[in-house]
């Protein structure tokens, strides 16, 4: 089975309670997504000196996620968004599964999941404007799980 190319409008996210290494069972999806949730990791670069070299060398170190910003548009009686606003508080991990679906169908895809922190809460907004709601979601480690969803 061969994929097409993705929009931004088929993005599903989901969080759940677990903190260890098991992926968790009461994932809940978050409602009313603002901006387009994104996911990879990035390298140290390191930079090595070697005299007689006109160039330096770069080797890569280490791999970290960076954060995650999740900007709603606020629902302040929502289960969901208390959910995350009670975890930033906690200061307690969650696991946040991001779905990326090739149409609205959401039948086929792809999914990562992360064990992270809501390190922050940020709300804003202005005059003719939704008030939303930014969570900065802080990656503890690397993916707990990725993988293909297939409508099979």
């Amino acid at each position: 089975m061969a994929m097409d190319i993705f929009s931004g409008a088929n993005i599903k996210v989901e969080v759940g309670t677990s903190a260890g290494k098991a992926i968790a069972t009461d994932f809940v999806e978050v409602p009313e997504v603002n901006t387009f949730t994104t996911s990879g990791f990035e390298s140290t670069v390191i930079s090595v000196k070697t005299f007689n070299s006109a160039y330096d060398r770069k080797l890569l170190g280490t791999k970290s996620i960076p954060d995650i910003s999740l900007a709603v548009n606020y629902l302040p009686d929502n289960a969901v968004h208390q959910k995350l606003e009670q975890m930033a508080d906690d200061q307690k991990r969650c696991q946040i599964k991001l779905s990326y679906f090739e149409d609205a169908t959401q039948e086929t895809g792809f999914y990562v999941i992360y064990t992270c922190f809501v390190s922050s809460t940020t709300i804003g907004g202005e005059k003719d404007e939704v008030v939303t709601k930014t969570f900065t979601l802080a990656v503890d480690g690397g993916a707990l799980d990725q993988g293909l969803i297939t409508g099979e």
